[in-house]
């Protein structure tokens, strides 16, 4: 008995040994693999080699903390560039999709974070941020992270704001004064400078012999006028084609009738390059704007419909309820203006519109483009003077 005993005893001292032995191997692996993720860390941590990096002579320094309004970036970055300066821009991971095709590449260098990264660096960077000719918040709202990076306090800041509603509340009147407070709709109560530049593509003119409709998806958006003016197109057997994206589900296959959902392309959140390709195979982009939607409203007096800008940008004529038109510069010559809630009149019509009047559409909107362009490039010019 005492043989047997002995014997079990031996085993579980060796057994706790092992054990022990394991989990100190173990820890070992953890402990390797941690310092490995670390260091790759340290290794790819862009904010580390932004703070390194040198501030070339007269340099814009960029930053968007947020995952949207990235479609604004490309056209904002490109009146710093004519200006014949520098830009550096600060943006999070995988963001970097709406910059794809932009030009001249040279003038500009992209650095990349995720949150983690900017914590415990915020004096760093606001001491870098104000060795710049500027500093340009790329969506301006309330964050205390924006206190502590030195905007509010650094005279060489400039603003971008999306909502004017909320302007009293964000304290820029100073800036305001300076014209260092820049807005994407002309309503006269802040600098007008708006971005339609999306990078170098090959733009055409020409109608598609089946024509096709863009609109995006999007919150507290009517979408009953668009079923009434596809259902109208159905019933006298026109050839045409919807395509949407966004990320909302306010439009999408769940609310199209059975008999309609053939015409319906839904794209979904798609990235930059992949809706800038679907803007380029369409012919007329939707402004889905009603007079009558209390939230529409906010878009005639405070913020700026995406839509217009993709229109600028890619010289595509809109279909847009009258009440709207002015705000975003369009006429008669740009555009398919129609009387609220007629979606529908304006669909069949743009389905009407000859090849000729289609193609003098677009240099139209072209010619649009080159004055917007002008007047922001010089609105910009006489802020940064």
């Amino acid at each position: 008995m005492k043989k047997i005993f002995y014997i079990i005893l031996v085993f579980i001292v060796l057994l706790s040994v092992l054990c022990k032995k394991y989990k100190t191997m173990k820890n070992k692996k953890i402990q390797t693999k941690k310092y490995k993720k670390q260091n790759n860390y340290i290794k790819n941590d862009q904010i580390i080699q932004f703070l390194k990096s040198p501030i070339y002579p007269k340099s814009v320094l960029i930053f968007e903390y947020n995952n949207y309004h990235l479609e604004c970036l490309p056209g904002y970055t490109k009146y710093f560039t004519d200006l014949g300066y520098n830009v550096d821009i600060i943006i999070r991971y995988n963001n970097t999709n709406s910059m794809e095709k932009f030009k001249p590449k040279d003038l500009i260098r992209i650095f990349q974070f995720n949150v983690n990264q900017l914590r415990g660096r915020e004096f760093q960077l606001k001491k870098k941020f104000r060795l710049y000719n500027y500093s340009l918040l790329h969506t301006t709202k309330k964050n205390k992270l924006y206190k502590r990076l030195g905007f509010f306090s650094n005279p060489k800041s400039l603003f971008i704001v999306h909502g004017l509603d909320f302007l009293n509340k964000l304290g820029l009147q100073k800036f305001i004064l300076r014209n260092h407070v820049f807005s994407l709709a002309d309503y006269g109560k802040l600098n007008y400078i708006n971005p339609n530049y999306f990078g170098e593509y090959n733009l055409k003119f020409q109608r598609n012999r089946k024509i096709s409709f863009y609109i995006t998806s999007t919150v507290n958006r009517f979408y009953s006028y668009l079923i009434i003016g596809t259902r109208n197109l159905k019933n006298k057997l026109i050839d045409f084609e919807i395509h949407v994206t966004g990320h909302s589900h306010s439009l999408s296959k769940d609310i199209i009738p059975k008999d309609l959902k053939k015409y319906f392309y839904f794209h979904g959140l798609v990235n930059y390059q992949k809706l800038y390709q679907i803007i380029q195979n369409t012919d007329f982009i939707i402004l889905n704007l009603y007079r009558h939607n209390k939230d529409d409203t906010l878009f005639r007096s405070s913020r700026a419909t995406g839509s217009a800008q993709l229109s600028y940008g890619f010289y595509k004529p809109v279909l847009v309820e009258e009440i709207f038109a002015p705000v975003y510069k369009f006429s008669n010559k740009t555009a398919i203006i129609f009387k609220n809630p007629n979606l529908s009149f304006a669909m069949e019509k743009a389905t009407q519109i000859t090849a000729n009047e289609y193609t003098k559409m677009c240099k139209n909107i072209k010619s649009l483009r080159e004055s917007i362009y002008n007047i922001s490039l010089n609105n910009l010019k006489k802020a940064l003077n």
